[in-house]
């Protein structure tokens, strides 16, 4: 093995790191071909130490390269996860707006459609204007003709009324069902006793119709005949439902003894 006398400079630096004392004589030994055994000895530790981490830097090296190339498709995901998010903000806002249209279209729709539900309301009720209900006349007592009845029914409860033409002005006349049990508002009947069905009967004459339902209001029965009766107007179920509802309210606002009435009876 060849003495390198480069090698002999960075052993010196070594040693004078680590404050190794020499004697003059191995000072100058060390500037020969052969140093001492001792040197030698550190020398070539020193060189595999060298080797150890050239490997090891090589590795590194190695290492390094693979983790910038790592390093570089995260970047290129997290670009092209940017890039997506972006598209899909922009997807968001255009939803968005259209939403917003799409919102006020339906308010503008549930409006329309409110307007026309009480539009199609009123229709039936305005159909319905020449009708009464007669309520409190229990079933049976009618017939096989429940227009004859009503007819001598009026006729026997407004005797005064020699110019009405009922024949003429009465059209039709016949049982109305039963509305749900929380709307049975027809006449009073017996504990164990089923409540009689409600007359319906439809005036030719309007005015005949409101002369007989204002002939027992307020809250006042004709009686004839043995048959005591109440009138009420003819609604659609939408309102009839509505006027039940009211009248719930009126009923607990007058059992804790406040005034509460309808101020038209429509």
């Amino acid at each position: 093995m060849s003495w390198d006398y480069t090698g002999t400079q960075l052993l010196q630096h070594s040693l004078d790191d680590l404050s190794v004392s020499l004697v003059g004589s191995e000072i100058d030994a060390v500037r020969t071909e052969t140093p001492p055994p001792s040197l030698r000895i550190i020398y070539q530790t020193i060189m595999a130490q060298h080797k150890q981490t050239q490997g090891d830097n090589k590795k590194a090296r190695v290492a390094t390269k693979q983790l910038q190339v790592a390093v570089s498709k995260i970047a290129k995901t997290c670009s092209e996860i940017g890039e997506r998010i972006a598209t899909i903000e922009s997807r968001a806002n255009v939803l968005e707006t259209g939403l917003g249209v799409v919102v006020q279209q339906t308010a503008m729709h549930d409006t329309q459609l409110s307007d026309i539900q009480w539009k199609i309301e009123d229709f039936e009720n305005w159909q319905c204007r020449n009708n009464l209900h007669l309520l409190g006349i229990q079933e049976g007592v009618e017939g096989q003709d429940p227009r004859a009845f009503i007819i001598r029914l009026f006729k026997a409860a407004f005797l005064e009324r020699t110019e009405w033409d009922l024949e003429k002005e009465i059209q039709r006349a016949h049982l109305f069902p039963l509305y749900p049990k929380k709307q049975q508002l027809v006449g009073v009947a017996g504990e164990n006793q089923q409540q009689p069905r409600a007359f319906i009967v439809y005036f030719g004459n309007y005015l005949l119709r409101q002369i007989i339902f204002e002939k027992d209001r307020p809250d006042s029965k004709i009686s004839c005949d043995s048959c005591t009766f109440f009138s009420r107007p003819d609604f659609c179920p939408a309102t009839v439902e509505r006027r039940w509802r009211l009248g719930q309210l009126i009923s607990s606002f007058q059992e804790k003894g406040a005034e509460a009435y309808l101020l038209s009876p429509a």
